[in-house]
């Protein structure tokens, strides 16, 4: 039995399902994560708990002093460095390399054109033979329908909403394949890839890719 815990969830809750079925069995304790949107950090604890040291960038700060109490009392606190910055002005200037790159649940409040750079600069931020795990909300998603049939895009497949997470923004769709294809045209493998519905009963693209050597 699995006995570890963050923030109250255990460790068979935490993450997507597909993490741990296709990412977490590719990771080496040690190696460096940069996660983008990394908010509170439950998304990311999985790969903490595998032994990879953690770059968790958000510009909410309190988001931020939340994940550094939540990764202490997990014991996992050494292994995070928390940055409170500007996604696109972070990436834009960023020389670092990793060994994976996350941005899960964060595209969809980016409109497409910041969105795609993101993916973009994540992508040449990774190390040869590095991974990118992105996961996004679907146009496959009902709520895709609903804004298409009542709202003028203010960017590509983006749309004004409200969100518990960021209050009144953006909320942008991705095709199916749409960023597996846009990852290949930059030369990147696609190792994973799902159309899926997640816990709370969203429609998602999931995908799973890596940098060659």
């Amino acid at each position: 039995m699995d006995n570890r815990v963050f923030d109250g969830y255990s460790y068979g809750e935490l993450g997507y399902p597909e993490m741990h079925q296709h990412l977490l069995p590719l990771l080496q304790p040690g190696q460096s994560t940069l996660d983008i949107g990394f908010g509170t950090g439950h998304m990311c604890s999985p790969v903490a708990f595998a032994g990879l040291r953690i770059v968790g960038l958000d510009r909410n700060l309190s988001w931020l002093e939340h994940a550094v109490e939540a990764f202490n009392e997990a014991g996992l606190g050494e292994q995070l460095t928390v940055v409170s910055a500007d996604a696109l002005e972070y990436m834009r200037a960023n020389l670092t390399k990793f060994h994976l790159v996350i941005m899960s649940d964060f595209l969809m409040f980016q409109v497409k054109t910041a969105g795609k750079e993101l993916i973009r600069l994540a992508y040449e931020s990774l190390l040869p033979i590095g991974y990118i795990w992105i996961t996004t909300l679907s146009t496959g998603d009902k709520f895709y329908s609903r804004m298409v049939a009542s709202q003028e895009p203010i960017d590509e497949d983006t749309f004004m909403s409200y969100s518990h997470c960021g209050g009144s923004g953006p909320v942008c769709f991705y095709h199916p394949l749409e960023i597996e294809n846009y990852l290949q045209t930059m030369g990147a493998k696609v190792i994973f890839q799902a159309e899926t519905e997640n816990t709370a009963g969203g429609i998602v693209n999931i995908i799973l890719a890596q940098k060659p050597e």
